[in-house]
């Protein structure tokens, strides 16, 4: 029997169905189409994520079952393994040797010039404990304003426990990164270990201080960590998102040495409905299937609404 879990998106909270298999939590999402997945794969362990083909099978016996299962294969694993029906999803992908090979080979000399001119300029890069300090640090970046990027920011005005346990997933294998300027937090950074991956969870700071240059300070201090741990790719989830290419964020990372790495992502049918959605396509969401050059101008139309209501 299915139960409900808890989940997050869009900076909101709602429940959705679940399945405990393999000691694993599997939730499914959608409406017409239930598609099913295993909860935070992205993050969890890689030897500790159950048998993908087990899970099919335990799923099929299900009375309430979902319609479609999906699971990825992981970097940098990408031939694919299994004989399902896929799709490749892109990932930001940093491979890493040693700081200087990154400093010297992998970044442009435009991102040396900024990580120079955020030491020039006072900030420091640093890891910091996960204490009450520094989640009021994380909660006076998220109140700077209401909307980030041309887009509403869901973080803007939460409380101090909803901060301090949205961030604090994953602790136990987590270490937390503050930017300093004068004794202020003006940017954090959140990196998740494995074996040989570590993944970016969150990097934010302060609008007023960007020419400061605090996240690349942040992702310097973060590369280094990574030496220091034989941390073989630092990933910075998708490189492109939908059909959107090289905004801002995604030059972000290109600018400091991530590359487009492509991995297969398998869906399964485990109904009738659910081979239907397969053969059409009905999985993918509307940012993969519709053309950037008609989502571009309502992106626009939502940005400028946003403005305005922060200007009143």
């Amino acid at each position: 029997m299915e139960k409900r879990f808890e989940i997050y998106s869009k900076g909101k909270k709602k429940y959705v169905p679940s399945w405990e298999i393999s000691n694993t939590t599997i939730i499914a999402q959608g409406h017409l189409i239930k598609i099913a997945e295993i909860f935070d794969e992205y993050w969890g362990e890689l030897d500790k994520l159950p048998n993908p083909e087990f899970v099919i099978t335990e799923l099929r016996l299900k009375k309430d079952k979902p319609d479609i299962f999906t699971f990825s294969q992981r970097v940098p694993n990408a031939k694919p393994k299994f004989n399902y029906h896929l799709e490749w999803r892109n990932y930001a992908v940093l491979p890493i040797s040693t700081y200087e090979n990154w400093f010297q080979k992998q970044i442009p000399s435009s991102t040396r010039r900024n990580i120079r001119a955020s030491e020039k300029r006072g900030i420091t890069a640093q890891v910091s404990e996960y204490n009450e300090d520094y989640i009021r640090g994380i909660m006076s970046i998220y109140n700077e304003s209401r909307v980030r990027q041309r887009r509403k920011f869901f973080h803007y005005g939460k409380s101090f426990e909803a901060v301090k346990k949205e961030n604090g997933t994953y602790s136990e294998r987590s270490t937390f990164f503050a930017a300093y300027y004068q004794n202020e937090i003006i940017g954090y950074q959140k990196i998740v270990w494995d074996k040989e991956t570590a993944a970016i969870m969150q990097i934010l700071s302060k609008m007023a201080h960007r020419d400061n240059r605090p996240n690349n300070a942040l992702l310097a201090e973060a590369v280094r960590q990574c030496c220091q741990r034989g941390i073989k790719y630092l990933l910075y989830e998708r490189f492109d998102y939908g059909t959107k290419t090289n905004d801002s964020l995604t030059q972000f990372k290109q600018n400091n040495g991530f590359v487009r790495m492509d991995i297969p992502r398998y869906y399964i049918p485990l109904t009738i409905k659910g081979d239907i959605a397969i053969r059409m396509k009905l999985y993918k969401g509307i940012k993969d299937r519709v053309p950037d050059q008609i989502l571009k101008p309502l992106r626009d139309l939502r940005s400028k609404w946003y403005e305005l209501r922060e200007t009143k």
